[in-house]
């Protein structure tokens, strides 16, 4: 088994993607959405370019030698979004989950210093997500990745308390990432991802403080990507609802402030100094770490430069990524 001191010395980026070539026919509530190559090299999903080519969704060599370029070490890989196939058929999910996440394991053997791999869950059905969860801690994956929303629901909600609870009995770290979700009013210039990925991860976010999810599940290490998306900012207005009204505090016995500072961890990816300076003054320092979302085009290139223009120190991002993965 690799151990933190035989990972290779240096930056940990907790927020990268991998997809194995044999998963790109994804389940879908209709059948099957496709991942195809088109002449440009660009990798199409259905008729929606996703600004990847093959080689850097699914080349090993391809992701090690950018990791060097960019001076880190070890990458954190999951699956992409829409890999995670919540509108599927939960048969079809799960079998998928399983596929997905035994060529994850295989890709990432190839560099076990450099590569970690997270699964996915076929959350649409109870029994299923707590039997591949047991079944990635018997292949030795250390977390899972998951969206924020789930058809109508949010982490958070009772609904879904089996997919957090059944991580954190098992010491299964959780990476919470958005799905760009159709929203009424997004149509154009991409605000599916500039504004709907950022409010998936608060709504996720929100209900999970709100919910008293860390009173009930205190084992539980979850970190959200994108800065925790617009969560930093909305804090405040969460407090005053917490001490306003008896419905928001219902569930929970402390402001959400704390309870995102005392527990939550996110990823250093919020493009901008300013909007990562805030995510810095509210986070616990024990609870950041590196984030890119590479190969995206919504990717930080390069993520270490941007951790070093906000102070952050190499060490303590690496310290911090090693105990959210609770690695040995």
């Amino acid at each position: 088994m690799t151990t933190a001191s035989t990972l290779a010395p240096g930056h940990i980026d907790i927020h990268a993607h991998l997809l194995p070539e044999d998963c790109y026919e994804i389940p879908v509530s209709d059948g099957v959405r496709r991942l195809t190559e088109r002449t440009d090299g660009e990798l199409y999903l259905g008729d929606f370019p996703i600004a990847v080519t093959r080689d850097q969704i699914s080349g090993v060599p391809r992701i090690l030698s950018d990791m060097d370029a960019e001076d880190i070490a070890v990458r954190v890989v999951s699956a992409p979004p829409y890999a995670f196939a919540v509108s599927a058929d939960p048969d079809a999910a799960a079998d998928y989950a399983r596929r997905v996440n035994d060529g994850l394991v295989r890709m990432c053997e190839t560099s076990p210093d450099r590569l970690i791999p997270l699964g996915v869950l076929p959350l649409q059905d109870a029994a299923a997500t707590t039997a591949e969860v047991k079944r990635l801690v018997a292949e030795g994956v250390r977390g899972v990745a998951v969206p924020p929303v789930v058809g109508s629901l949010t982490l958070g909600d009772p609904e879904l308390n089996y997919v957090l609870d059944s991580c954190a009995d098992a010491g299964l770290a959780v990476l919470v990432h958005p799905t760009q979700q159709l929203r009424p009013g997004f149509n154009h210039h991409y605000l599916q991802n500039l504004i709907g990925n950022p409010v998936e991860s608060a709504t996720a976010i929100a209900s999970i403080l709100l919910g008293g999810t860390f009173e009930r599940t205190t084992a539980l290490r979850i970190a959200f990507v994108h800065g925790a998306g617009v969560a930093p900012a909305l804090l405040g207005r969460w407090d005053h609802g917490w001490r306003m009204r008896a419905d928001v505090c219902a569930d929970s016995s402390a402001p959400p402030s704390d309870v995102f500072r005392d527990h939550v961890y996110a990823d250093s990816l919020a493009h901008s100094v300013e909007a990562g300076e805030l995510l810095c003054k509210v986070i616990h320092p024990d609870r950041i770490t590196l984030g890119s979302d590479y190969p995206f085009d919504m990717a930080d290139a390069h993520p270490v430069r941007s951790a070093e223009a906000l102070g952050l120190d190499r060490d303590a991002l690496r310290t911090n990524a090693l105990r959210w993965l609770d690695w040995p």
